[in-house]
């Protein structure tokens, strides 16, 4: 047989609290769960509801029979006749807030000091009853009738409701009465006053808004008399506009004649670039002495010719006619140079003579170009101030309109003397029965006893942060349950010795817990993985060394042999619990002094053996997690059927830490009432950190109370003995 922990898939894991996580104190809580609470601290919980009922009772009956109030109420209807001065979207969704800011403002002014000042000097509430009381009392009047006079507006109407509560059925009515009296006059006097004023300023304002749309009118008419008819009908028929684009075309015209000069004026006055046009020698021919001399040549000619035919060539008639000719020709030359140079001459003057014209044409019209723009500018500034003082009129009338209607408006709030219509729609009257206290309070005060009670003790039950129950082992520890250990304060049975229960009292509930403890642990993982099972608790006290030896008595009451070996090396005690000497046992075999043969203990049980714990060594934790240890259990395996180990609180010393790791499994031991849930989970932790297996958890010294199974259970186990016997007998 080994002792080498099983695998996690080996390893069989009881069924765990259904809604149980591990490390999680905010687990929800059932309903079932908030039940049994209640049933725990049941006898609190009907004490508690019964106590705060009585209380609550009593002081309804006293204040039922001696503090009785009656209640009068006075419902006022407001509409207002504030004028409104816009007729916008916005204005419309604001009315209704306006309103109830309005109602509200007259509810205060209800209340205020003056009033109430005014209402407590008239007679009639002088003789009232509360009145008198108030004064017997030695309290101010003033301050109690501030506080106990309600004065609020009935949400969603226009209604303002006014009440008074007093111990006597005729004073309510009669105070109520006195103080809506007071502030009507008062609100209608105030309010037509104050807008008798606002009229004269209104008017005042309407006299001066008049005056300016009439400064403005006859601005308009100066300015109409210095802009030309028809400008402010139809922009476009404006003669100025007009003009101006016709000076625009008649610019651009003589900038481009003026353009053409320039290249004609740049051909005449350049000699060089100057030729002879066919227009001009046209020109020059149509000069009369030029054509006088062509028609001379002409005529030579045609003599030439004739007296070449008559007297042949070298004649000297032919002679005479030739040089006639070549002077003629010679005179007609000089006459045609001399005409185109004049006719050069003529046009070179007469293009710069047309340039220059049109030059001083073209500063001419641009002069009147600008006169024309500027003209226009001055047309559309007069043009835009025209516009804009129309616009500044036509505000200003629709300002008057609003004026004229506001004014309306005031005149007739000045008329009716209020700023409110007022109807008293429900007169104030003598109450018909009392108002306080309410009969509604006496089943409030059943439901406010038990919510109170039932908080209490749950609040009780809440703040107790110990493990109580086995819910708590699977809701907070998430770690199957293996069983329960009874109180033995709640045994029928008389048990000396809580140690050794299972042999001593072996028809006590305890011993039954300790073998269904025994059976739990069986039926957790195969017989070859829970061979070496350590048994250990958070801290000192806890109950771990009685689980130890009991289960051990268990299991081999169950014929499986055991040992029970006591490794609290830091202070071993059960050989003392046992009744046995222990000159040697567990740290002498760990130091090579001693053999487990040598070193067991019989324990007067069939198949059970201890092994004591031994000399107290100076280093436990180092003697457990060496190899002597793993060597001893290898040992111990080999001849018994389970090892049980007892060891050292977790929380207190690291021994249960060192050997988590090299036997088969762990149980947890925690105290009932004493284990806090924080110091459990602690102890899981710590185990679960160095690789420790659990088998589940014990619960040890679990108390009968209200609510949980014990109660029923004992008393069942015990009759049911008590029934076998008589059956035997």
């Amino acid at each position: 047989m080994t002792t080498v922990p099983a695998t996690i898939q080996e390893r069989i894991v009881l069924p765990t609290y259904p809604g149980g996580v591990r490390g999680q104190e905010g687990t929800a809580l059932s309903a079932g769960d908030l039940w049994v609470m209640l049933r725990r601290r049941a006898v609190l919980a009907i004490v508690l509801f019964l106590f705060l009922l009585s209380a609550f009772v009593g002081g309804f009956l006293i204040w039922w029979i001696y503090f009785p109030g009656f209640r009068s109420e006075c419902l006022i209807e407001c509409v207002s006749n504030v004028p409104s001065m816009g007729l916008t979207l916005e204005h419309e969704r604001l009315r209704q807030e306006e309103h109830e800011r309005f109602v509200s403002t007259q509810a205060l002014l209800l209340k205020s000091p003056s009033i109430l000042g005014e209402a407590l000097k008239l007679n009639a509430v002088r003789e009232t009853r509360w009145y008198k009381s108030v004064a017997e009392q030695k309290k101010e009047h003033l301050l109690v009738l501030t506080d106990e006079l309600s004065a609020s507006p009935v949400r969603g109407t226009n209604f303002l409701r006014v009440s008074f509560e007093t111990r006597s059925k005729a004073d309510p009515a009669i105070i109520v009465d006195a103080v809506v009296r007071l502030w009507l006059d008062t609100v209608r006097r105030r309010s037509a006053d104050e807008f008798a004023a606002d009229l004269q300023t209104t008017q005042a304002e309407r006299e001066s808004l008049d005056r300016r749309i009439e400064d403005k009118r006859r601005q308009l008419q100066a300015i109409a008399t210095r802009m030309p008819p028809g400008v402010r009908q139809d922009p476009k028929d404006n003669p100025t506009a007009v003009h101006l684009r016709q000076l625009t075309e008649q610019a651009g015209i003589l900038r481009l004649e003026l353009s053409q000069l320039e290249q004609f004026r740049a051909v005449f006055n350049d000699p060089q670039a100057l030729a002879v046009t066919t227009e001009d020698r046209v020109l020059v021919e149509q000069d009369p002495q030029v054509a006088e001399l062509r028609r001379l040549l002409f005529v030579l000619e045609q003599q030439h010719a004739a007296d070449l035919k008559k007297f042949g060539h070298g004649h000297q008639v032919l002679r005479s006619v030739e040089s006639q000719i070549a002077a003629t020709e010679e005179k007609l030359g000089g006459l045609e140079n001399q005409r185109l140079t004049e006719l050069q001459a003529k046009n070179r003057s007469d293009a710069n003579t047309a340039f220059a014209n049109t030059q001083y044409a073209l500063f001419q019209v641009e002069e009147q170009l600008r006169q024309a723009e500027a003209a226009l500018a001055d047309q559309d500034s007069l043009q835009f101030q025209y516009s804009n003082i129309e616009a500044e009129i036509a505000e200003d009338a629709d300002r008057r309109v609003q004026l004229n209607d506001y004014i309306t408006n005031l005149e007739r709030v000045v008329r009716q003397r209020g700023a409110i219509s007022v109807n008293i729609a429900q007169p104030a009257t003598d109450p018909l029965e009392r108002s306080s206290p309410s009969r509604l309070l006496l089943p409030l005060s059943v439901f406010l006893a038990f919510a109170l009670a039932a908080g209490v003790a749950l609040g009780l039950e809440l703040m107790d942060k110990s493990v109580r129950t086995t819910q708590d082992i699977g809701r907070y520890l998430d770690l199957p349950l293996l069983g329960v250990v009874p109180d033995t304060n709640d045994e029928e049975v008389a048990i000396q010795k809580v140690e050794t229960a299972v042999r001593d009292a072996p028809r006590s509930m305890v011993a039954e817990g300790f073998r269904r403890i025994r059976t739990s642990l069986q039926f957790s993982a195969p017989a070859a993985r829970q061979r070496t099972v350590v048994i250990a608790s958070p801290r000192p006290n806890d109950g771990k060394s009685s689980v130890a030896c009991n289960l051990a008595m268990a299991v081999a009451q169950g014929g499986r042999r055991v040992l029970l070996v006591d490794a609290n090396l830091r202070r071993p005690e059960l050989h003392g619990i046992l009744g046995l000497s222990a000159p040697r046992g567990l740290s002498n075999i760990l130091v090579g002094d001693g053999t487990l043969e040598s070193c067991a203990l019989a324990s007067g049980m069939p198949l059970l053996d201890v092994l004591p714990g031994g000399p107290i060594p100076p280093n436990p934790a180092e003697l457990l997690g060496g190899e002597p240890c793993r060597a001893f259990l290898q040992a111990a395996v080999s001849k018994y059927d389970q090892i049980i180990i007892d060891t050292a609180p977790v929380l207190v010393a690291t021994d249960a830490l060192v050997l988590g790791p090299v036997v088969d499994g762990v149980i947890i031991v925690v105290r009932a009432h004493e284990t806090s849930r924080g110091i459990a989970r602690r102890t899981c932790t710590l185990l679960s950190e160095v690789g420790a297996h659990f088998f589940g958890v014990v619960l040890n010294a679990a108390q009968v109370t209200r609510g949980g199974y014990f109660r029923e259970q004992l008393r069942t186990y015990y009759e049911y003995q008590e029934e076998a016997s008589g059956k035997t007998q």
